[in-house]
């Protein structure tokens, strides 16, 4: 029985996914338009982990399954690159969060591309980007101006390894 180099054919056709950009979405008034979106990962690890797998997997079919349908499908990915896991991971790892945060998402990125997702990879949001981020801090002076923002004294779970609050 002959072996099949399953390796070998995944790098084939995703050389031509990217070569042809075929997972980037163009205007078309012809085709209703969707959106799916998962999540960011939080790129303060090494790379992917299952949990992501089981998350992306479900919406990629999903993305997959509304092209066939014949959506114009917008996925696109993103990174929720800024925060204390980011930093506290290049402290450990001994070099600056902005240059441990780039290569973090390349091997993301690399990581997703081996698995095939079909994410628009032309629209790819980075949190760390001042050009994100600006904007954030414009809808929050915003709501501060207004009094949506505040500051108060309240009881958190703080955590004294990392001398931060935790979500709840």
């Amino acid at each position: 029985m002959e072996k099949i180099n399953f390796s070998a054919i995944e790098k084939k056709w995703q050389k031509k996914w990217e070569k042809e950009k075929i997972f980037e979405v163009k205007e078309d008034r012809k085709k209703p338009k969707y959106y799916v979106l998962e999540m960011f990962p939080y790129p303060s690890g090494t790379g992917l982990h299952i949990g992501h797998a089981f998350n992306f997997v479900i919406g990629d079919v999903y993305a997959r399954f509304k092209r066939m349908q014949g959506f114009n499908v917008l996925h696109p990915m993103g990174f929720d690159a800024l925060g204390l896991p980011a930093e506290n991971a290049a402290i450990k790892e001994g070099v600056h969060p902005k240059e441990y945060t780039k290569n973090s998402i390349k091997n993301f990125i690399k990581q997703q591309k081996a698995m095939g997702w079909s994410y628009d990879w032309s629209r790819v949001v980075n949190t760390s980007e001042s050009s994100y981020y600006k904007w954030d801090q414009w809808i929050f002076l915003k709501m501060f101006e207004k009094g949506l923002a505040y500051q108060k004294q309240a009881a958190v779970n703080w955590c004294p390894k990392c001398q931060t609050v935790l979500a709840n």
